[in-house]
């Protein structure tokens, strides 16, 4: 059958208008005025080649779920939704640091913002971290923290105490239970110590070094009278010698 020729202009008009559309549609979202080209996107995944996230980009509403062992927990469970940022993911695709952040203002002008980069040990939490913290009480810190991780496999564990001691339908002796198991945790050093503070803590400079349980045993830092001043510690936190001496 012989198609007239004026159906068959209309028919390619019709499909370069389509692809035109198509074009204009798809270079929306990359270009911006005259400014260049910009990617408009709430989420950007980088993957390996077998699909497996190694790093994700997004906004606070799809920033990345925290993942461990291969199990995926709740944005909330960890107060990850109050943040914008990226986080990085291992070949296994559990999570293994990131770099996140928001700040805002109050209606009563109470301010809070946190600015966070950290890598985390294989199967365990960050063992590097730089932070700036700024809660509603005006209290502010920033600088470096150094942590010792086990590296056993018990952090993936407490996650899983968490999860149920908040999702999970259970009996309040259980919670107690749970409590209890995570203390235990602490308690033999499975979860980690911080071992080093480098930074202002309400802006008192300072250096503070905590020994393999936790306790502080040293701090070198600038007191309120701007004196530089350094402090010893014992195994139970006490100050044993400053120098210089006290007035």
């Amino acid at each position: 059958m012989m198609v007239p020729k004026n159906q068959i202009r209309l028919l390619i008009l019709s499909n370069m208008l389509c692809w035109a559309l198509l074009l204009v549609f798809l270079l929306s979202g990359f270009v911006n005025g005259d400014e260049g080209k910009v990617l408009n996107v709430e989420r950007i995944n980088i993957v390996n080649e077998d699909g497996t996230t190694v790093l994700a980009i997004a906004n606070k509403q799809r920033i990345a779920a925290p993942r461990m062992d291969g199990k995926e927990y709740p944005v909330g469970m960890i107060e990850r939704e109050h943040v914008a940022g990226m986080i990085l993911f291992n070949e296994q695709g559990d999570e293994m640091g990131g770099l996140v952040f928001n700040s805002n203002e109050l209606p009563d002008g109470r301010k809070y913002g946190t600015g966070h980069l950290s890598f985390d040990r294989y199967r365990d939490n960050q063992v590097i971290n730089l932070e700036h913290t700024e809660n509603i009480r005006g209290a502010v810190k920033s600088g470096l923290t150094i942590y010792d991780r086990s590296g056993n496999g018990s952090f993936g564990k407490n996650l899983d105490l968490i999860h149920e001691f908040k999702y999970d339908d259970v009996s309040d002796d259980r919670k107690k239970e749970i409590i209890r198991e995570i203390n235990e945790l602490k308690k033999n050093g499975d979860l980690g110590q911080e071992r080093l503070f480098l930074g202002s803590d309400n802006e008192v400079p300072q250096l503070t070094l905590k020994d393999e349980s936790g306790t502080e045993r040293l701090r070198l830092f600038i007191d309120s009278a701007n004196e530089a001043r350094i402090h010893f510690f014992d195994e139970d936190g006490e100050l044993t010698h400053q120098f210089p001496e006290s007035r």
